[in-house]
């Protein structure tokens, strides 16, 4: 069997992973007091919406089924108590959690960053702040209906940003949104991007997310999003605007105690 062994400190595992952009973003000081690592990959934890740890592994075929090999041991260090860990694999590799493990189901999604400014565009200054605190009732409804799947709703601290239009006799209505988070190492962090079904294909979707880009970037040097694997407009838009796609990830929680 491969060794496994067990690193600490973000700094080791940056360098492990030859500064791989997901671990300098999405990973903190704490989450890196403990990790693990074989010969040609690495697991480490993980943590987004709740305080509640993940395991992600990158590498190569062999190393990471050395990892998933080592998942038990893996889970009982986080936490001794749990039977079941949600776990990220590189999407090609997910049949090794099922020859291992009873496997639930998950999803499959890919993280994007870019270091680069899009180009400007006139149809930038419509994209404005929105307040979603006095206005949640009305985002929230919007995200239902026009992209359910979102997974950040109003009222959660992030900023949030706007195209409307004028509706004669009464108030503008949305046209386009989107939030503007942070990861939990401070990098700007773009979700919930959401274009009215009936006003698809005039660029919306262009506009906000090029205008935040262009303001993350100015602001932080880099701008992060991530997207369900389904979706291949948004893809393509992210890639036309200069986003790479770092990861491709399948997540999903798995049994670790028979």
């Amino acid at each position: 069997m491969t060794a496994v062994l067990t690193g600490h400190g973000l700094a080791d595992l940056l360098r492990r992973t030859g500064n791989h952009p997901f671990v300098r973003w999405e990973v903190t000081e704490g989450l890196a007091e403990t990790w693990w690592t074989t010969p040609g990959a690495v697991a480490f934890q993980r943590t987004r919406k709740t305080s509640r740890r993940t395991v992600n592994v990158l590498g190569d075929e062999r190393g990471v089924a050395a990892l998933l090999d080592a998942l038990p041991q893996i889970a009982h260090e986080i936490d001794p108590l749990r039977k079941a860990f949600s776990v990220s694999v590189p999407q090609h590799l997910e049949p090794l959690l099922h020859e291992r493990y009873r496997v639930l189901d998950g999803g499959d999604w890919e993280w994007f960053r870019t270091t680069t400014s899009p180009p400007a565009d006139p149809s930038h200054d419509l994209v404005q702040p929105l307040d979603d605190v006095t206005r949640a009732d009305e985002v929230r409804a919007f995200l239902e209906a026009h992209t359910p799947t979102a997974d950040t709703g109003p009222g959660g601290g992030e900023r949030w940003f706007a195209v409307e239009e004028a509706v004669a006799g009464g108030p503008d209505r949305l046209v386009a949104v989107a939030a503007w988070g942070t990861t939990l190492v401070g990098a700007p962090h773009l979700s919930s991007v959401a274009v009215d079904e009936r006003e698809r294909g005039r660029g919306l979707g262009r506009t906000i997310v090029g205008a935040l880009t262009r303001r993350a970037v100015a602001e932080a040097g880099v701008c992060t999003l991530a997207m369900y694997s389904h979706n291949d407009v948004a893809r393509r838009l992210y890639l036309a605007l200069g986003y790479q796609q770092v990861c491709a990830w399948s997540s999903r929680p798995v049994v670790v105690d028979p």
